[in-house]
């Protein structure tokens, strides 16, 4: 039993620690970055120039908005036509009864070339017009009401430079106008119409909130009683373009209401004169024939005049419904000439800019060995037979 004790215990291995070179060391990327300080600093320096120069020589830009309120409750101006027209064949029971568009839609209205046309129509002052009123259109293709900007010429040679070199070869695009006197002729617009249509939707701000029910109307533009001016525009060309879709339906049913009372007229004078002849060619018979006959041909002027008098009412009913131009946007918040800029905004540029100098500069610290190991391991393969 005791020699038993005295046999040696088997030894467990041990498995050896993992290797931590894989590990993160604080230490030494802090020690990178300060041994690179210099170089961080420096491409910091340079992008904050960057930022500096276009934060002073980008274009000042003011933006007017105002808030409006659609109203989307639909009008029911039913006539008392009902069974009194049904009896003559006539369903006009839903005369002047057209209801608003839905908010949804103005954004499309916006991007409309029928719609951004009437913009550039919109009467403006600016500095350089001295108190004289120009359209839009003009502002933006006369070269006299165009200040030097420093950034679009800076585009316009570097970015641009390929587009402007095509432009120059090939042959300018004139556009292809609508036809005149063509109905059928799709609308078209010229290569200057195209550049100032761009112009304007980049420029236009419309926002419907679904939630809260309320549409923001918006024109950012280099001077503030400008942006004013034409956010008001903006604001009444598309209430105009609402209306016009509201009262379709009303003119639609006019013309049927004027139709439909022209024809009943007619009837109505028709019946009116069997009558009238009836009665004097057979005045003084008290046949029964006689009396059935002028008992039938009162009955037909009687429902012919019945006709053509509620005709009548509801023609005036529908000549009202389109005549009424009651507003469909309501302001609650008006527009107001700008006080302040929108753009640009220095100090925010400022700071993207530093913290991407910052970004790029560590990023290259650490990025720039991996490429300096890669571009060594190719040289030093040997080349192709």
């Amino acid at each position: 039993m005791d020699e038993n004790y005295k046999q040696p215990i088997p030894s467990v291995p041990v498995p050896a620690m993992p290797d931590n070179d894989d590990e993160i060391d604080l230490t030494e990327l802090l020690g990178k970055l300060w041994h690179k300080r210099k170089f961080i600093l420096k491409l910091t320096g340079i992008f904050l120039l960057v930022g500096l120069f276009i934060a002073l020589f980008s274009p000042v830009e003011y933006t007017a908005q105002c808030t409006v309120v659609p109203q989307t409750g639909e009008e029911d101006s039913k006539g008392g036509l009902g069974g009194l027209a049904a009896m003559a064949g006539i369903n006009v029971g839903s005369i002047g009864a057209g209801g608003t568009i839905s908010p949804t839609i103005y954004p499309e209205i916006a991007k409309s070339i029928t719609f951004t046309r009437d913009i550039m129509q919109t009467p403006v002052t600016v500095k350089k017009s001295e108190g004289e009123t120009i359209t839009l259109y003009e502002y933006y293709t006369d070269k006299k009401y165009g200040s030097f900007n420093a950034m679009n010429v800076l585009k316009k040679y570097t970015i641009g430079l390929p587009g402007l070199i095509l432009s120059a070869i090939l042959p300018a695009d004139t556009g292809l106008p609508t036809a005149a006197g063509d109905s059928t002729a799709l609308p078209a617009m010229s290569k200057e119409e195209k550049r100032v249509y761009d112009i304007i939707q980049g420029s236009l701000k419309l926002e419907v909130n679904q939630k809260d029910g309320y549409v923001t109307i918006g024109y950012t533009f280099p001077e503030a009683e400008g942006a004013a001016q034409i956010a008001e525009g903006l604001r009444r060309t598309l209430e105009k373009y609402v209306i016009g879709y509201k009262t379709e339906k009303a003119k639609e049913d006019l013309a049927f209401v004027e139709q439909s009372y022209e024809d009943a007229k007619k009837d109505f004078i028709e019946k009116q004169t069997n009558l009238a002849a009836f009665v004097d060619a057979n005045r003084g018979l008290a046949s029964a024939l006689a009396r059935a006959t002028e008992e039938r041909l009162r009955n037909e002027y009687n429902i012919a005049f019945t006709v053509y008098n509620e005709l009548a009412k509801q023609r005036e009913q529908a000549q009202l419904a389109v005549r009424k131009t009651t507003p469909v946007l309501t302001v609650v918040n008006p527009v107001v000439v700008p006080a302040e800029k929108s753009a640009p905004r220095r100090s925010l540029i400022l700071v993207v800019f530093v913290f991407l100098g910052l970004i790029v500069a560590v990023g290259w610290v650490f990025v720039a060995p991996f490429f300096n190991t890669l571009s060594h391991e190719i040289k030093q393969q040997p080349a192709d037979a």
